[in-house]
């Protein structure tokens, strides 16, 4: 029993020590507390700690009603997302970058991060893969890819006697036309990527 306790109160101490997001940050997304695994080939998953996370903007675009988004569509997103950061973390990638210290040379390193399974599953989805990039990887919004492309505008109005500003896309309609073109790259993602996850 005292042993218990002493463990409770040792994960209470960690969990307050564990840096977590600013209040900007979890304004503009949601985070959530999560393990951090080490994962080596052909050995048991160690959890080394615990980290906050910041969840995908795919995922909060999929709670809501009517935005297109499928169970499958989902599913395949996280497939996507994960194989992306797995990419990332590579050690043969760190070794070969040149920014991180590495001494490999550049056409090596892109020939390699081509050939990774993220890249695999974009196969054939056309220009409207630097939409889904976006949004799926970067986490950017409808209207900030929209703004990234065709600029911003001030929008001005009162609340309450005082004047507010907000930053938005130069058309109403640019959000749409993202938004379109992501629905098209994902329904082509989920083609390809669903029978990976079926069968694998």
């Amino acid at each position: 029993m005292a042993r218990r306790k002493s463990a409770a109160k040792k994960q209470e101490r960690l969990h307050r020590e564990i840096v977590g997001p600013t209040p900007e940050q979890h304004r503009r997304a949601n985070y959530e507390l999560s393990d951090i695994v080490d994962i080596e080939p052909g050995k048991v998953a160690v959890r080394i700690g615990k980290a906050y996370r910041r969840e995908p903007y795919f995922e909060e675009l999929a709670r809501r009603e009517a935005t297109g988004i499928g169970a499958d569509d989902l599913r395949c997103l996280r497939f996507y997302r994960n194989r992306f950061e797995a990419a990332q973390r590579s050690p043969v990638r760190s070794v070969l970058n040149r920014d991180a210290g590495g001494k490999g040379d550049g056409p090596m390193l892109a020939a390699l991060i081509s050939s990774s399974d993220h890249r695999f599953l974009e196969h054939g989805i056309g220009a409207a893969v630097h939409t889904l990039r976006a949004i799926a990887l970067e986490d950017k919004s409808y209207a900030q890819v929209a703004m990234d492309r065709w600029g911003s505008r001030e929008q001005h109005w009162i609340v309450k006697g005082e004047e507010k500003v907000k930053i938005v896309p130069k058309s109403g309609k640019h959000p749409g036309i993202v938004r379109d073109e992501f629905l098209q790259a994902l329904a082509r993602l989920t083609e390809r990527t669903l029978p990976y996850i079926r069968t694998g």
